[in-house]
């Protein structure tokens, strides 16, 4: 949809990730990973029904399912102590919670990994890790360029100095209950160990929904993610066709600046991107109505530049005159990030698209096809390096999943 001017200070459009692109005031979104192969279940999803996952080898806990007087939260808490054994004050950072076996988040996913940090916090067996110092790590390169928060990504052996292991998982909505699979991840063993907790929706409704709500319809958007069928498909049909037209050829990671994937209206985002080389990039946001949006460059950022090593922030600190606000409508996008040793590469690539820009609409937005016609006759012949080397490609992606206040 193309931009409508919102205001003389801001612009903003119809998106599951909108922007808001503000005055410079000086004041201060992967689809497709390398599994667990213990995670899937590719019968569940026969005639588009998702089941939860098929039993796997590895040592699992299962919880009955509790009162309504109980906290839902303390008890998935208490289920992963249990995997403990003599251990006390184990370190942990809490990861993403997915939405049965896609990418997408919803409110209940921000919901869970908030009320679980809380809920292991008051256990003898864990501490808790702040989001702010998994940020911090993060950004350092300690995970070693692994989508350790995501659910079901194959781990190796990593040391992180302060985090023993990841509290991730997904849940599953069925009758009367949600069923949650967490899984503790711990990181120097490289091992996986899982629990199952069943909550009944009452237990949830009364924790969460103020009296006289209707729990089922209340349940409905908490539980499911927005816009559902329209996000599954939009990032079927991009991981299938965009995301293979881009080589990866050198390492590149891509992440919020908080850790977060979900996110609720009017709520703030940055985007962090680091290269373990330099190289120039753009950052395309690919909506499910087909359309997609250059983030970066804009009217406001137009150095493209990473150095390596260093992690660069879209927006930066400064917000460079914009900021990246959560509007409606909601549901998920691919945003995605395609770097180049070449700078004559990348300029090509979006140059035309960038042209579009103006003060009524600072970022590009195009049609599919222009964006994939721009990617594809970016890579198509080979290029150079100012050194004269031959010019390397790489992408990264991430899935953001927004969602209305109430």
């Amino acid at each position: 949809m193309i931009p409508n001017c919102a205001s003389s200070r801001a612009v903003a459009w119809g998106c599951a990730l909108a922007l808001s692109l503000a005055t410079a005031t000086g004041q201060t979104p992967n689809a497709s990973k390398k599994r667990d192969s213990s995670e899937s279940n590719p019968a569940a999803k026969e005639q588009g029904r998702v089941m939860a996952p098929a039993p796997s080898q590895e040592r699992k806990v299962d919880g009955a399912r509790r009162s309504s007087t109980d906290d839902p939260f303390d008890a998935i808490a208490t289920q992963l102590s249990s995997l403990l054994g003599d251990k006390t004050a184990v370190s942990v950072g809490v990861g993403n919670f997915a939405f049965q076996d896609t990418d997408l988040l919803s409110p209940f996913s921000a919901l869970l990994r908030d009320e679980l940090e809380v809920a292991l916090g008051k256990t003898n067996g864990f501490k808790v890790v702040t989001r702010d110092r998994i940020a911090d790590l993060q950004n350092e390169g300690k995970f070693q360029m692994r989508d350790l928060l995501e659910p079901g990504t194959a781990v190796e052996k990593v040391s992180v100095k302060g985090i023993q292991g990841i509290v991730r998982g997904r849940f599953y909505a069925s009758g009367a209950g949600v069923s949650v699979f967490t899984e503790l991840v711990w990181l120097e063993g490289g091992n996986v160990e899982k629990t199952k907790v069943t909550l009944a929706t009452s237990q949830i409704a009364a924790r969460v929904f103020p009296e006289g709500v209707k729990t089922e319809q209340a349940m409905g958007s908490l539980v499911t993610p927005q816009n559902l069928e329209a996000s599954i498909s939009n990032l079927q049909e991009i991981t299938e066709g965009r995301l293979k037209r881009v080589n990866k050829e050198f390492p590149l990671e891509f992440f919020t600046t908080d850790t977060r994937r979900a996110f609720k209206q009017g709520e703030v985002l940055s985007f962090r991107v680091r290269s373990d080389r330099d190289c120039f990039v753009a950052v395309y946001c690919h909506q499910s109505d087909g359309a997609s949006v250059l983030l970066f460059p804009n009217n406001w950022q137009r150095s493209t530049f990473v150095p390596a090593g260093k992690a660069i922030d879209i927006p930066g600190t400064q917000k460079h005159g914009f900021e990246i606000e959560i509007g409606p409508p909601y549901g998920s996008d691919v945003v995605q990030v395609i770097a180049c040793t070449s700078e004559r590469e990348i300029e090509k690539m979006v140059g035309k698209q960038l042209s579009t820009a103006s003060a009524s609409q600072p970022v590009a937005v195009l049609t599919r096809g222009m964006a994939a016609k721009g990617i594809s006759e970016a890579g198509a012949s080979p290029s150079s390096t100012q050194s004269g080397a031959p010019a390397m490609w790489s992408e990264a992606h991430m899935v953001v999943s927004t969602f209305p206040k109430n």
